[in-house]
């Protein structure tokens, strides 16, 4: 069976006139022509422009020249230069307490009282022997004077002339002793009176009145510390031990004043390793007038060995590490101003955290790739972006074109 024909109506025609077959192949013709026009025409457009990838855009930063420190780290806490616990020899009570935890106290002053069990009697009794022996020391002293004269008359024996010598000796023995015993317990009686032995503040106070004091309780009843100035210790391993002397400059920074380095300066090493940890301990003293810093603060604390002058440094975050060795990617202009890329080696010193000395490999002025090394590989050409934290992505002011686009 043939297709019908498409009726075609022409607005001059009569209604329900048909076309003839000419015509409807020559409107046929036409409308292919067209669609064919049009797609060979899209055709020829896509190939005139070719969609092309740009370049990577990298982050570079330059690197700079500084005078790099060579450092002994370790994790150090503070502590007071003195510090005592204070508290009775005396058994007894405490009968009050004078001082507060953080009150300011000089040395010798008045800290607390201690109210003693039996002592005061102790005292009378032994003053009361005491006085006993005086007298029997004077009784012997005259006897000895009246047989002394009697001697040469021949009244008295040269027996008795020594009894009577060694009767005042042992008399002026026991009055000694009776002495002794007196201010043994006068001292002990004064040991009452609780005072403070070094210039400080109270770091604490432990005890109240009417508690129990004395040797055998093992309870201090405050305790002392000057903190004017404090001391830490750093451990330095042993193949570093070296490089430490005494006054040399160090650093401690504390968690709780982040970004501030409080210089210090050693004072004293140990004269041994500890023989568990094979380390060696620095004493650092730093300078606390101003009461900022608390024993018990953490921090880390750093001895300046030596110091590298103008040595390259380079962020950390523009290192690579492959197969224990280290790269970075240098930008470099091609003779027609294109910027590329180039993968080189380095040699790193001394390791900062956030940035390291770069011994060998690059030089002051050049320019290494901080962010974006993922994309990129030796002779890259690339699209630079400057002066960009590559940690929080922030641009700097001078980093941004006219129209606010990355320069």
């Amino acid at each position: 069976m043939k297709p019908s024909l498409v009726s075609i109506t022409s607005s001059s025609a009569t209604p329900g006139a048909t076309a003839s077959p000419r015509v409807v192949r020559a409107c046929v013709v036409a409308v292919l022509g067209l669609a064919l026009g049009a797609i060979a025409a899209c055709s020829n457009k896509s190939e005139a422009a070719p969609k092309t990838r740009p370049p990577p855009l990298v982050v570079v930063s330059k690197v700079v020249a500084r005078d790099v420190p060579v450092e002994v780290r370790a994790p150090v806490e503070l502590r007071p230069l003195a510090q005592a616990d204070v508290g009775s020899k005396t058994l007894g009570y405490l009968d009050a307490v004078l001082v507060e935890r953080g009150d300011k106290v000089k040395r010798g002053q008045l800290l607390a009282l201690v109210r003693p069990s039996d002592l005061p009697d102790q005292l009378v009794a032994a003053r009361g022997t005491l006085a006993q022996a005086q007298a029997s020391t004077a009784l012997a002293r005259k006897n000895l004077d009246r047989l002394t004269s009697l001697a040469p008359r021949g009244v008295v024996s040269q027996q008795e002339l020594q009894q009577a010598q060694a009767a005042l000796a042992s008399a002026e023995a026991q009055e000694e002793a009776a002495k002794a015993q007196v201010a043994a317990y006068a001292t002990r009686l004064g040991e009452t009176k609780i005072t403070s032995p070094l210039d400080g503040v109270v770091a604490a106070r432990r005890l109240d009145p009417g508690a129990l004091v004395g040797p055998t309780t093992g309870t201090p009843i405050v305790t002392i510390a000057r903190i004017d100035v404090l001391r830490v210790f750093v451990t330095v391993p042993e193949r570093e031990v070296h490089l430490v002397r005494v006054g040399q400059k160090a650093h401690v920074e504390v968690d709780a004043l982040a970004g501030r380095s409080i210089e210090g300066t050693v004072v004293r090493l140990a004269p041994t390793l500890d023989p568990a940890t094979r380390t060696l301990d620095a004493e650092v003293q730093i300078d606390n007038t101003s009461g900022e810093l608390r024993p018990g603060m953490f921090g880390r604390g750093s001895i300046v060995v030596d110091v590298h002058p103008a040595a390259p440094v380079v962020p950390a975050t523009a290192v690579q590490i492959t197969n224990g060795k280290r790269y970075v990617f240098v930008l470099k202009k091609d003779g027609q101003g294109t910027e590329k890329v180039e993968r080189r080696e380095i040699e790193t010193g001394v390791d900062e955290g956030t940035w390291l000395e770069v011994k060998k490999g690059v030089t002051a002025g050049e320019e290494v790739v901080t962010v974006g090394m993922d994309a990129i590989s030796d002779g890259t050409v690339v699209r630079v972006s400057r002066d960009v934290d590559p940690w929080k992505g922030r641009v700097d002011a001078g980093a941004l074109g006219e129209h606010g686009e990355l320069r």
